[in-house]
């Protein structure tokens, strides 16, 4: 049994070496356009990086890569007729660049791209680095395993990977984010947030327009909240700072977490809570409120007035609430 496991580690150690990918190649063109870009990149496992220079080009600069290949890699000559022959096509300010195929299929390519600030952009790589910056146009992100970065879009923004993190600073538009085990993080979304990990967790702070958050297995951490606001954790902690105002709605649950929320105390708002083992804690003006057992909250927070508009509700399996 011995003999056998160590020839397990030798041969996976032998597997692991061959497929590093060595770089073999690369090219660089330059493409001119006269107004706004449609920019469409896809490739295998290599890594894509876009970001903005003035102007009325893009520029291309490809890394050619080879790895390991079960028939033998890509064969004498595929390098240099990549090289001179590069998957690239552009249809007036649509520059499309192909995923590899057939004869090249050995073969990776990360990319380096500059354009215009006026782009919009779609890239998809099996199991490299996305990473994107100053965009004015919407942008479509999707990896299998690979992280994805965004400095700063002006327009919308949706995001997807199998098993890397997703990272972002400023979203003009709205955001649709999802990652099967990776962790969400970033600084504002002007438009409305939807975003969902698997088993990492979501931390964004500022949400001028609301959204709907998920997590299966991690917690979230939401801050500077506007607008409607739905959260939900399997496991995890919810904590969420934010102005509740208006006809706005917050929907908060979790399975084993705790939920913590943070109001100005002058906030208005019809609170219904409920819990299954844990204790209640609202540290609020009190204008109203109903309470039956030491596990349900029903009533009103803020200044005596008008009847709210405004509701929190908050269900919590065996954690507690906290609203302060």
């Amino acid at each position: 049994m011995r003999i056998r496991t160590l020839g397990w580690v030798v041969c996976l150690a032998a597997l692991a070496v061959a497929a590093r990918a060595d770089q073999v190649g690369s090219f660089h063109r330059d493409f001119t356009v006269t107004g706004a870009v449609n920019l469409q990149v896809a490739t295998g496992s290599g890594s894509i990086t876009v970001s903005v220079v003035p102007g009325s080009t893009v520029s291309v600069q490809g890394t050619i890569s080879e790895g390991f290949d079960l028939l033998g890699g890509a064969g004498p000559g595929a390098v240099r007729r990549l090289e001179d022959h590069p998957p690239i096509t552009q249809v007036g300010n649509t520059i499309l660049i192909h995923r590899l195929r057939g004869w090249a299929n050995p073969l990776s390519v990360s990319y380096v791209i500059t354009t215009p600030a006026d782009t919009a952009l779609q890239a998809n790589s099996g199991s490299g680095r996305i990473s994107v910056g100053g965009l004015q146009g919407g942008v479509e992100l999707g990896a299998g395993s690979g992280r994805l970065e965004v400095a700063s879009v002006g327009g919308s923004l949706r995001a997807r990977t199998g098993s890397g993190s997703i990272r972002f600073d400023k979203v003009g538009g709205e955001a649709r984010l999802s990652t099967g085990s990776g962790s969400i993080s970033g600084n504002e979304v002007v438009g409305r947030l939807s975003a969902s990990s698997g088993s990492g967790h979501i931390r964004v702070e500022r949400l001028d327009a609301g959204g709907d958050v998920h997590t299966a297995s991690g917690g979230m951490e939401l801050d500077s909240v506007q607008g409607d606001l739905t959260a939900r954790a399997a496991s995890g902690d919810i904590r969420v700072r934010g102005e509740l105002a208006g006809e706005h709605h917050w929907r908060f649950s979790t399975a084993s977490g705790d939920i913590t929320v943070s109001l100005p105390q002058s906030t208005r708002a019809h609170v219904r809570i409920q819990t299954a083992s844990g204790g209640i804690t609202v540290d609020h003006p009190t204008q109203r409120q109903s309470s039956w057992g030491h596990h349900t909250w029903d009533g009103v927070i803020g200044p005596a007035g008008a009847a709210p508009e405004a509701e929190l509700v908050a269900v919590a399996a065996s954690g507690d609430v906290r609203i302060h």
